[in-house]
């Protein structure tokens, strides 16, 4: 059994505007949830699953849960009519049927639970991890959302290592956000442009239990590309994690005969980062300097 969260956003079709909460309401009462071709991890929902639903902007709440009755399934014609509501927007291209509906009568604000939600790594820019569409989480994190932020643990006294490294990852945290904000303007020596589906930018992409920093295509050769930031984390930490990235992206996205690459992108290339990207022929290191 797997634990998920299915965020739902307001949109604008036709010059009509869905919002978020009217649509979570709508599809309760339907005991249904549509998802889209390129909704992240789609093929991987299951019966017996547990959801979370995240009603974001304005509200920015946790508003219930269920139970999935359904794997993932492609409708018919007549199943999609039948979730239809005369709305070009409910019209799903696939769903998932739900049961033991909650809809909780006191949400919880997604700003008290962020400090204790592993998920989520940047705590400054978590709104980057809940875009939309359907995102898989731990049952610990899980159980955070459902029951209510856990009694922090007081602090550890800090060493001198942990407040480099505390500041090696603020730095990459606003990197973060500076590529996201200027990405046209970055030279990443190949054109790429963001892989985005309907609810999702391609930042923070939902990657089965994991979050991929930026999921990108390669505009000349069509391929994926997969940029991670090393923030803080070990060179044999994060080649693991780009390598698990990167399959990921060839099981579930990629299509026959197009390639996966991944780009390290880092403050410094030390030898053990040099070395661990030895013999990898599809993974590459970037280097960026701050000027203050």
């Amino acid at each position: 059994m797997n634990h998920w969260i299915f965020t739902v956003t307001s949109h604008k079709v036709d010059g009509e505007t869905f919002l978020a909460e009217e649509i979570f309401r709508q599809r309760m009462a339907d005991n249904f949830w549509g998802l889209g071709e390129k909704t992240p991890n789609r093929n991987t929902l299951r019966k017996g699953d547990q959801v979370v639903y995240y009603v974001g902007y304005p509200i920015k709440v946790f508003a219930g849960r269920a139970v999935l009755a359904s794997d993932s399934w492609k409708l018919s014609e007549e199943q999609r009519e039948k979730v239809f509501h005369g709305k070009k927007f409910y019209r799903p291209e696939y769903g998932v049927q739900l049961e033991q509906i909650e809809i909780w009568e006191k949400p919880r604000p997604i700003e008290n639970l962020v400090p204790d939600l592993k998920f989520i790594e940047n705590k400054e820019f978590w709104f980057a991890y809940l875009q939309g569409g359907v995102r898989q989480v731990s049952e610990e994190d899980f159980r955070t959302i459902t029951l209510g932020s856990r009694s922090r643990e007081l602090p550890r006294p800090q060493t001198q290592q942990d407040l480099q490294s505390a500041s090696e990852f603020a730095l990459e945290a606003h990197l973060e956000d500076f590529i996201d904000a200027n990405w046209d303007s970055i030279d990443f020596g190949i054109k790429l442009a963001r892989y985005q589906t309907v609810d999702q930018s391609g930042r923070q992409f939902p990657a089965g239990p994991w979050s991929i920093d930026f999921l990108c295509s390669d505009i000349g050769a069509g391929n994926f590309v997969v940029l991670e930031l090393k923030r803080g984390k070990t060179s044999d930490s994060a080649v693991g994690q780009i390598l698990r990235h990167m399959s990921w992206v060839r099981k579930n996205l990629a299509k026959e005969g197009q390639k996966v690459k991944g780009v390290i992108i880092a403050k410094e290339v030390d030898e053990a980062l040099s070395y661990a990207v030895q013999g990898l022929d599809d993974v590459s290191v970037s280097t960026y300097k701050v000027d203050f």
